[in-house]
């Protein structure tokens, strides 16, 4: 029988989270804090097999309407194997208190062709975070990953070493970063938080285990293109970024990322996470940041996402959320359908 333990100490939750093969920096105890800023409450439980931990679900808790709540593993939970899936969803049954239903995103990292597995009781449906990405392998090192690079790619990446200085910087490069990533978000009509936000993943994903650090490069003492980046149980990944128009011929963004890379291979990590790129490029808004993605080779992957209904109201709920996110999507871009 399963056993099922709150967890409320940051270093001993980090540190079962990062012990699972499946896991994620979204499911590290710094990003429940950085959610609680958009109104997500996170509930930390392990659960065991006997002794061994086979899991570690971060829930995050949304009211809706009064009682009418639901329930999120945000790119979770962290698992032993996900054919413990079906075994977790019974016990986390337990903390519904009320839920209309629970979504689980556990970070398989399945090669993106390939179906996701299915399970009695468990809906496939839409992820929120986003379901594709393309992971590279540091384990290939420096010379592995340029030698995988479109020719182009590596081309630009190397005239990037040439052309623009990057540095690996803290809280000092915030203000040069927002700017970029700002300037960015309104060229391309995307939505985003409050600055206090990702001030507050910065701050809080420095955290036992973990770290977050910008990554920027700048050409002459102006900053050209800079992102946000977390670490995690073995992943670099990359959340948030910007760059300007200006000199493109110094190829800053490929010099950030570049930076980014080298300093994963340097610091002992497995995986570098681009963050996000479209089921299919062709029509999307996020074409051109697709192509620019795969231009660093590596596999695209899938994460996906589980609905298990607790409630007569989730048809209801569901379509009432996709409503919405049409309307937000309309509103930003002038078209319904998702970013990614």
């Amino acid at each position: 029988m399963l056993r099922l333990e709150p967890i409320t100490e940051a270093a001993l939750w980090n540190q079962l989270v990062s012990s699972l093969p499946i896991s994620s920096a979204l499911q590290s105890w710094g990003w429940g804090e950085v959610k609680k800023l958009s109104g997500w409450q996170p509930e930390r439980v392990a659960i065991f097999d006997g002794d061994e931990l086979i899991a570690a679900a971060q829930l995050f808790r949304r009211s809706f309407v009064g009682p009418v709540s639901m329930l999120y593993a945000s790119r979770g939970p962290a698992l032993r194997d996900i054919r413990d899936l079906p075994r977790v969803v019974e016990v986390l049954k337990q903390r519904a208190g009320g839920a209309v239903y629970l979504k689980l995103e556990p970070e398989t990292g399945q090669p993106a062709a390939q179906p996701a597995p299915e399970f009695p009781q468990m809906r496939i449906e839409e992820t929120i975070q986003p379901e594709y990405t393309i992971w590279l392998d540091l384990t290939l090192g420096r010379d592995g990953l340029l030698a995988n690079m479109e020719n182009m790619h590596r081309r630009n990446t190397r005239l990037a070493e040439k052309r623009v200085v990057t540095t690996i910087e803290g809280m000092e490069a915030f203000e040069e970063f927002w700017q970029l990533f700002e300037e960015t978000n309104r060229r391309a009509r995307l939505l985003q938080h409050a600055k206090a936000y990702y001030q507050t993943v910065l701050n809080e994903m420095n955290q036992p285990l973990g770290q977050a650090f910008i990554s920027i490069s700048r050409l002459e003492g102006k900053a050209l293109a800079a992102g946000l980046f977390v670490a995690f149980a073995g992943k670099v990944d990359y959340l948030y970024g910007g760059s300007s128009r200006e000199n493109s011929n110094a190829k800053a963004p490929n010099g950030m990322h570049w930076g980014a890379i080298n300093w994963g291979i340097e610091n002992g990590y497995r995986i570098y996470d681009l963050w996000g790129v479209p089921r299919q490029s062709e029509g999307s808004h996020a074409a051109g940041i697709d192509a620019f993605k795969e231009g660093f080779g590596g596999n695209r992957v899938r994460f996906p996402a589980y609905d298990v209904s607790l409630s007569p109201l989730y048809s209801a709920i569901k379509k009432a959320l996709r409503l919405r996110k049409n309307w937000v999507n309309y509103r930003t871009r002038g078209t319904t359908r998702d970013v990614l």
